[in-house]
């Protein structure tokens, strides 16, 4: 070729390489990595690497995507449960617990009702450092020569340490929410009655199942709904009972 030839090559050398060079991925020198874009916003690398008796080479891929999504889902469950109130605030009882029937021969005497004789039957539940006692009351006589049918309710408070629920000195405090009082027209007739009891009773253990109720003293306070608790028209009644028996 001519001059005219060699312009010509030259021409078109100045033209094809920037263009092949811009098609190219660019690589790193002195290696076989490259990088090129991937025309969603993500960038592409590229490599080799090979091992024979000649030398060693590389290849690699490690692509990044210009697009981020974040995804958070958090889920907390909880649940408990349990026998026995352990796990809502109420602690369960492991001391002592024991019930016992009461049979008991009773004298009252009011200030303004008088002596009254008769008998008493009373169901307790005892537990360590406190017991409930319901009983019921049937008495006779008085100024009135009535008859007395009382539910007194007590609650007992040992006073010092017991090795049994049946044994000991116990504070007692309670009252008959209810009763009834019979007589006959002469003597006043028959009208209902409550009070208030406070005192102390004192029992020994007999045996594994027997239990003496040694002394049972309270002081007492009673309403009636008419003014015939005496011959005098007196409403109130107050003064003492005493009581024993066998519990059960």
């Amino acid at each position: 070729m001519g001059r005219t030839a060699l312009v010509i090559v030259f021409a078109l050398g100045a033209v094809v390489v920037p263009v092949v060079v811009s098609a190219q991925q660019p690589c790193v020198p002195g290696t076989t990595i490259c990088v090129q874009g991937d025309g969603r916003g993500g960038v592409r690398a590229g490599g080799s690497a090979q091992v024979g008796p000649n030398g060693a080479s590389a290849t690699g891929t490690a692509n990044a995507n210009g697009n981020a999504n974040g995804n958070a889902n958090a889920q907390g469950e909880g649940g408990g449960g349990g026998g026995g109130g352990g796990h809502h605030g109420w602690h369960r009882y492991r001391g002592r617990f024991a019930t016992g029937v009461t049979l008991c021969p009773t004298l009252k005497a009011g200030v303004t009702s008088g002596t009254k004789v008769g008998g008493c039957v009373a169901v307790s539940f005892r537990w360590d450092g406190f017991a409930f006692e319901m009983e019921t009351d049937l008495l006779f006589g008085g100024t009135r020569h009535s008859t007395d049918w009382v539910f007194p309710m007590s609650f007992l408070i040992p006073l010092g340490s017991q090795e049994s629920l049946f044994e000991g000195l116990q504070l007692r405090v309670g009252g008959s929410p209810f009763g009834v009082t019979w007589a006959k027209t002469e003597d006043g007739g028959s009208y209902f009655r409550f009070g208030l009891h406070a005192g102390l009773t004192y029992e020994m253990l007999l045996g594994s199942s027997v239990a003496w109720r040694v002394l049972d003293a309270r002081a007492f306070l009673d309403f009636g709904t008419k003014r015939e608790v005496d011959r005098l028209g007196d409403f109130l009644d107050f003064g003492g009972q005493l009581s024993t028996g066998i519990v059960f």
